[in-house]
């Protein structure tokens, strides 16, 4: 009827939807992780709404959270709010950056200037004059304290962009960068730590420059530092420290002193032939083009460095507005304190109760592990997995851990689990590869880390691994060109300068390793294993005081970290005592000489090459017996060796030659024969009383002897 049509036309026009009710709807959904219900009704509110911004944003975003990256990217750029609102430019990045299009994200980043962009999510008034969006205080990301918070995440991932692109460079300024426009952004520290972007002192000069002061209390500044400084590295230690607090209580500062010293002369002296002599080696001339090798490449580069972390803070720094301080600025700590009590905690007892986080012991356990104290390192490691079983950083460090102590059936059992659990990570399979490896299997190894690899670009310790598998099967240039990758992924970090100079000398380019060894050393310069090679490099050279010397200084680093331990020394630093005893046997000094070699008898017993030693310095200090003792006991133990076969020959040869042998060895024979008069009478006067008596075996003796054809005749009685 006429008048029913007009009453429902009446009721429809008084009926309304409260787009308000849909968007929070929308966050319940997203919080509630049901993102596809959310983006349903998303899509919805955005028709409504009129193609506002913010409920854009929540759109993209919900196809972010489902995966569909290429579909949220799209959905900012066809409506053109990349240029209008950082929430959407920072949700852009991602997006590209999760979809793996890193060179399209590398485009949007130099087409839009940040720092003009407004932070609001609605539709702000334009300003004719400047052409930019007029910032208001309303909605998400529109007060000024959150704008600080969204420049420093879209510089974080401008720097994972960068860093994709393989300009790291460029990566870690806008890591530097996010760092300073938040404090509390955590994840550009960790891409410059975790990565092994800085060296040891840039990492330093970085936690000194932080704007603490401008985005924290006093308080919340050291609770900070106390988080940061545990992601830094914990195998460097510093040479000129500058009062007792900051040097290590487990190196002697003589040493330090010393290493210091050594570095400097040793650097000086590399440029010059007069100071050591080298090994006859044949020069190559370079070809007209100048080629250089890879490894002198790698060097250069490590001389003309991409990144200045001076630079950087600089523009950081200028970057800095007063007005834009932190959401956690103290100004809005004190008007939190007038509101609620209870949170808050003093520092004391709140430094107290953060040592009981799985991040601060894994840093823990790695401070054990680069100080060789493995049995403490896995203690914590222990305690800390019961927690959180699958803590990244912790589970690196277990695996480096059963690989050092051979530990095979459990790193299977840590490797098959992960397998299980995340197939998608490169952990995984790099425990797998470690396995293989450690079991003697190269090519699974190989196949398995380089999986690993392909999972994860920029993961080190794969890289590393993957080195490792062609270096035990001395495929040099395989084992150099996975090192030389590792060196560019981990800048700050001195294990692929080691390495890399360890296979240098391995194929007896000793003045290239010993440039790979002084730059290890300039980032780690106690790391005994460096000092190791680079003694083991002067003995090559023939520099025999200046390797004793490194020898003996890391023989005593190795002592005062057992004892700080309280632990024996392992039998892995046998080589160490080998090669000091061997240096100091080259400067004469065979006293000193056979006690390093016997201390490495005690770590590793039964030992040939040990055993052939310690003879050949008691040869050398003329105690022919204990030497051809020591001769037959490595023979015992390698009866094919021939080093100890000839130097043993030539000692008894020695000893027989030696006239004070020969009476000895007369009158002992001499005492000898006496014996055996002495011995004989007697028989003679017991002998006496046995004779007459023709024993049954001497009438066989003469029948033996007659003569074989003779007849015998034979009569019987009748």
């Amino acid at each position: 009827m006429p008048g029913d049509t007009e009453n429902t036309s009446n009721d429809t026009t008084n009926e309304h939807i409260d787009l308000a009710l849909y968007r929070q709807l929308v966050k319940q959904f997203i919080d509630m992780r049901r993102y596809a219900t959310a983006l349903f009704w998303a899509e919805k509110v955005a028709v409504l709404g009129g193609q506002e911004p913010r409920d854009i944003y929540y759109q993209a975003q919900c196809m972010y959270l489902l995966g569909e990256y290429h579909r949220a990217a799209h959905t900012i750029q066809h409506h053109k709010l990349e240029k209008n609102s950082l929430p959407c430019f920072n949700l852009l990045l991602e997006s590209l950056y999760a979809a793996k299009e890193f060179t399209e994200a590398a485009n949007v980043i130099q087409n839009v200037e940040v720092e003009v962009m407004t932070t609001s999510l609605i539709n702000q008034p334009v300003d004719a004059s400047s052409g930019c969006y007029l910032e208001s205080n309303s909605v998400f990301g529109g007060e000024e304290n959150h704008r600080n918070e969204l420049l420093s995440s879209i510089y974080l991932m401008k720097g994972k962009v960068y860093e994709a692109l393989d300009n790291r460079g460029m990566a870690m300024d806008f890591y530097v960068q996010a760092l300073h426009k938040s404090i509390y952004c955590f994840e550009a520290l960790e891409a410059l730590v975790q990565h092994e972007m800085l060296m040891a002192w840039e990492e330093f000069e970085l936690m000194h420059h932080l704007p603490l002061a401008q985005q924290s209390s006093e308080a919340d500044a050291k609770f900070i530092l106390k988080l940061y400084e545990s992601r830094l590295k914990k195998y460097y230690e510093l040479i000129s420290a500058r009062n007792a607090e900051e040097m290590s209580p487990i190196v002697n500062p003589d040493i330090l002193q010393f290493i210091k010293e050594f570095t400097a002369r040793v650097q000086q002296s590399g440029t010059s032939d007069t100071q050591m002599p080298k090994v006859s080696a044949v020069k190559v001339p370079l070809t007209p083009s100048q080629f250089m090798s890879p490894a002198q490449k790698v060097l250069e580069d490590l001389k003309a460095p991409t990144f200045s972390l001076q630079t950087s803070l600089s523009k950081a720094s200028s970057l800095i507005d007063a007005s834009h301080r932190s959401m956690f600025d103290s100004s809005s700590r004190r008007r939190s304190r007038d509101h609620d009590t209870d949170t808050l905690i003093p520092i004391a007892e709140c430094l107290d109760r953060v040592q009981r986080s799985t991040d601060i012991m894994a840093a823990e356990a790695e401070k054990c592990f680069y100080d060789c104290d493995y049995k403490q390192c896995l203690k914590i490691l222990n305690e800390l997995l019961k927690v959180d079983p699958f803590h990244n950083t912790a589970l690196t460090i277990q695996i480096a851990c059963l690989v050092e102590n051979g530990d095979f059936n459990r790193l299977f059992y840590v490797a098959h689990k992960l397998v299980d659990r995340y197939p998608d990570k490169a952990i995984s399979w790099y425990a797998v590869g470690c396995y293989y490896d450690m079991i003697g299997k190269s090519d699974p190894a190989r196949r398995y880390l380089s999986k690993a690899t392909a999972l994860d670009r920029l993961y080190g310790p794969a890289w590393l691994a993957y080195g490792h598998s062609f270096a035990n099967e001395n495929e040099h240039e395989q084992a150099m060109a996975a090192y030389f990758k590792a060196t560019q992924l981990m800048r700050g970090c001195h294990l692929p300068l080691l390495y890399i100079g360890v296979e240098c000398g391995l194929t007896k380019n000793l003045e290239l390793a010993e440039k790979f060894f002084l730059q290890a050393m300039n980032i780690a310069p106690l790391d005994v294993y460096v000092l190791h090679e680079l003694g083991v490099i002067k003995y090559e050279y023939e520099f025999f005081d200046g390797a004793a010397t490194i020898f003996q200084c890391t023989v005593d680093i190795v002592k005062q970290r057992a004892k700080s331990n309280n632990e024996e020394i392992s039998s892995r630093w046998e080589p160490l005592f080998i090669n000091l005893g061997h240096s100091l046997r080259k400067v004469h000094k065979y006293e000193e000489a056979l006690y390093n070699f016997q201390y490495a008898l005690l770590l590793k017993p039964q030992s040939p090459t040990t055993y052939t030693s310690i003879g050949f310095i008691h040869a050398l200090l003329g105690n022919l017996d204990p030497a051809i003792e020591a001769f037959h006991k490595s023979l015992a133990l390698n009866r094919d060796c021939i080093v100890t076969s000839t130097i043993l020959k030539n000692c008894i040869e020695d000893l027989m030659d030696d006239s004070a042998t020969i009476d000895e060895i007369c009158s002992a024979a001499l005492r000898d024969v006496a014996k055996n008069i002495t011995a004989n009478s007697r028989r003679v006067l017991n002998s006496d009383k046995f004779n007459g008596m023709k024993l049954k075996f001497d009438e066989e003796e003469e029948f033996a002897n007659s003569d074989s054809n003779m007849v015998v005749e034979m009569s019987f009685d009748t």
